[in-house]
């Protein structure tokens, strides 16, 4: 049974659902060329509901989640829809909005350790807010595919494994696939690992305030 605040998560997980599976029906080769990262990421999906509803948010971790959902719409945002001059301007937009992702890991966890006084909260507070996030971005990114699949193959046209597809759009959302699955992956295990280093920052700030 979910609880009153797992609809929540309901909104991107079932917008991700149906986009994938648009998508799929739509380009049936991707199925045969990602058949793993496909499984992999539609099992995600099912995991993080479970693990929301088991986990029972609070309402900081929830706004920690939006905020980092919000970070992840600018960060694409800014990815595709921007043509930066120079070669570098793209990746240094990119490596401060994922600094800005970061840091709000351990800032969301340090917040909560402080107010707590126990690291376990602010660990599990970030790696909600990870897994909100996460969804809130990967259906934001499946979304844009669809609305701008022209932008999208002119900026993927230039890709490794482009060539091999006879449909551009094929490409665009097996390129799509395979960078949902890394990050459903990944984004929950970095936010527990900084959620650690802030919520530890925060502990060692407290002790130390405490004897002085």
């Amino acid at each position: 049974m979910i609880n009153r605040h797992g609809y929540i998560i309901l909104l991107p997980l079932v917008l991700l659902a149906a986009l994938t599976t648009i998508a799929l029906i739509n380009y049936p080769i991707i199925f045969d060329r990602a058949r793993g990262t496909i499984i992999l990421l539609f099992v995600g999906m099912v995991v993080y509901a479970l693990v929301w509803n088991f986990l029972r948010s609070d309402r900081f971790s929830r706004k920690g989640g939006l905020w980092i959902g919000f970070l992840f719409i600018v960060n694409i945002s800014m990815e595709e829809f921007i043509d930066w001059p120079g070669k570098n301007g793209s990746l240094i937009s990119t490596l401060v909005m994922m600094a800005l992702i970061f840091g709000s890991f351990s800032l969301i966890s340090a917040i909560r350790t402080w107010k707590t006084g126990k690291i376990v909260q602010g660990i599990k507070s970030s790696f909600i807010s990870a897994v909100l996030g996460t969804a809130i971005a990967l259906s934001y990114g499946f979304l844009i595919h669809f609305l701008f699949s022209a932008r999208m193959v002119s900026i993927l046209k230039n890709y490794p494994g482009y060539d091999s597809f006879s449909d551009p759009k094929a490409f665009i959302f097996f390129n799509a696939f395979e960078n949902a699955s890394n990050h459903i992956l990944v984004a929950p295990v970095i936010s527990v690992i900084l959620g650690a280093v802030g919520g530890g920052v925060a502990l060692m700030i407290g002790n130390i305030r405490g004897r002085s």
